[in-house]
Parts: structure tokens; sequence; C-alpha cells
């Protein structure tokens, strides 16, 4: 590597510092705190911050001189974080928790009422579900659906309720009323259950997914023989929770 390469590597270092400092102080910091934290030299500091103001990716407050992150920062995050695969994050985590519980575990979106699975791990216990990649299916009567439905505007909850109710089992749930304090209980404990109600002898677990919005874009599911699954679905519950988490901090969201 020639010198210049060092050079250029050093300075693109200071200029990441730089704005990684700055980001990690909403309220804003000053130039002698950046440099003390830092310890980028004064002069350095000084011109790479003008630097980086003149092409707004910082600004600095006129009354306490402070600098912050300015709008050319925030959208490249913004950026990057719409750029990121659904499928692609989710994949090793959903893997992984097919290996601990050694059930099917599914990847889903949110579609116009329906749940489209988008991907499957099997476990070690693997069992021959409905539930193909691809398929659709309503979300009102399966776990990984009401996950999603749960989190939907107040009038998409109510526009998909409204629609014809037809039970796939003799637990599908079709009473109006049941179905919106069912709802509200998920968007509350955070997941939500598929008592045998769209398939008979299969119990499912579902958990949202976030992103950096706030906004649901995807549930997890892990989907097993009901006699089997109610045994540790405390256990199963717990696994599911940490891999939505996991999922959707990659995603950008900051919440709970």
């Amino acid at each position: 590597m020639s010198s210049g390469d060092n050079l250029n590597s050093s300075s693109i270092d200071k200029v990441l510092t730089i704005l990684e400092e700055i980001g990690d102080h909403s309220e804003g910091i000053s130039l002698g705190e950046l440099v003390k934290r830092t310890g980028i030299a004064k002069t350095t500091a000084f011109r790479t911050l003008d630097t980086l103001k003149e092409r707004q990716y910082v600004m600095q407050d006129s009354g306490t001189e402070r600098y912050h992150l300015d709008l050319k920062s925030l959208e490249l995050g913004i950026k990057g974080l719409m750029n990121v695969n659904l499928v692609e994050v989710s994949i090793p985590y959903l893997k992984t928790l097919s290996s601990k519980t050694s059930e099917t575990c599914f990847l889903g979106v949110y579609n116009n009422g329906y749940v489209v699975y988008l991907y499957k791990s099997e476990g070690t216990l693997s069992i021959q579900t409905n539930a193909k990649l691809g398929s659709r299916f309503p979300a009102w009567c399966t776990g990984i659906g009401k996950s999603l439905l749960a989190f939907q505007p107040l009038e998409e909850i109510d526009r998909v309720l409204k629609e014809p109710l037809t039970p796939f089992t003799e637990k599908t749930i079709v009473d109006r009323v049941t179905l919106y304090e069912t709802l509200a209980d998920i968007r509350l404990k955070g997941y939500s259950l598929d008592d045998e109600e769209n398939e008979e002898g299969l119990t499912c677990v579902a958990r949202p997914i976030f992103n950096y919005t706030g906004a649901v874009i995807g549930a997890l599911s892990v989907a097993g023989p009901t006699h089997r699954m109610l045994r540790k679905i405390d256990e199963v519950n717990d696994e599911l929770g940490q891999a939505c988490s996991l999922i959707s901090r990659r995603l950008g969201y900051l919440g709970k």
C-alpha cells in the first residue's frame, strides 16, 4: 500500500470517527469535546467539520456552537435501512430458531388481509403443513397472520374482519368480537397463538418483526404438533422472542 493510500485510509477513518461521535450525542457536541473524545487534532477536526458542514452531513447550532448530524447523514442511514432485505436478514435467525426448537419455523409478510409465506426452516422434528412457500392464508386465523394483522391500522383490521369468516377447523374463531379482543391481547403481549385454528392437530406461536419506523414488516412462527408444542410453548416463545427482537434491531427498530 502506498503512502497516499495510508493517508486516504487515515482521513476516512477520522471522518467516520467524527460522524459516529456526533451521532452518539443527541444533544450535540462541541469541538472541544469532540477533540477530547476522539483524540483527533483540533485543526484536523475543525477542517473536517467544515467540509462536512459544506456537504450537509453535519450542522452547527449558532447559539450553542454544538455540532449535530445534518440531513445527508440521516438520508444515508435511512437509505441503508431501506436496502436491508427482510429475508436475507431473517434466514440465519430462522435456521438457529428451528435448530433450537427442533420445529418448523416460518417467515411471513402481510398482504391485503392475508399472510404470505416467504421462507421456511425445518427442524429435526419437521412436520407436514399446508403452509407452503409463496402460499397465502387469511391473516385472522393463523398465528403468523394474527401477529401481522394485530399491528395494522384499525381501518385495515375493520376491513378484514368485515369479510366473511369461514372456519377451517372446529377451533377456528369466527366471532368478530372475540377476534378484536384477541388482536388487542396480541398487541399487549407481543405474540399470537394458533390453537388448531387453521389445521387440526397443529399449534403455532408467532411474533411480529418491526422496522426502523416502528411498523410491522413481517413475522416469524414456530409450528408443530399440538401434543408436542403444548409441552414446550413457553420455551419456544422465549426463543422466538429473542429471534424477532434481534431481526428487528438489525432492521433499525429502537423500541422494546
